[in-house]
């Protein structure tokens, strides 16, 4: 009986403790604070950020530019790879290209998560994100 009490109190972990994404990090999260080597507003333009991520997927907004990458976490280091996606033929987009908020991003070594917040670590920056949202990966 005691054994079994044990196993079921481990099941939390083990069910979140694959590898590459955690599934508490699935979410839709919005950039709260950019500290350390943060970007300064263009013309006093704070540009709304938004991160979502599904089964180590990223994808989200800068202001009107947009972003895609990777992220691969486990035991709360992390690597994030984005990149800048063009903005559409008509559209003229002062956050399409890469700046610091690229730079921070693919610069992250840890991660932090709490029920609703996620940080992102590099050795120049820290990114505080609120989650706003969840989202149900497929399955395939």
């Amino acid at each position: 009986m005691r054994r079994l009490v044990f196993l079921f109190l481990l099941l939390p972990w083990t069910a979140t403790a694959q590898a590459g994404n955690p599934a508490p990090l699935n979410g839709i999260w919005q950039l709260t604070q950019f500290s350390g080597s943060a970007p300064t507003p263009v013309a006093g333009l704070n540009p709304e950020t938004r991160l979502f991520i599904v089964n180590g997927q990223l994808s989200g907004s800068y202001g009107c530019g947009t972003f895609r990458g990777t992220l691969s976490a486990e035991r709360n280091t992390a690597q994030v790879n984005i990149d800048a996606l063009p903005p559409k033929a008509n559209v003229r987009c002062l956050f399409a290209v890469k700046g610091d908020f690229h730079r921070a991003m693919n610069a992250v070594t840890q991660y932090t998560l709490s029920r609703e917040h996620l940080v992102l670590f590099s050795k120049t920056a820290r990114l505080v994100f609120e989650r706003i949202g969840y989202v149900t990966p497929a399955h395939k």
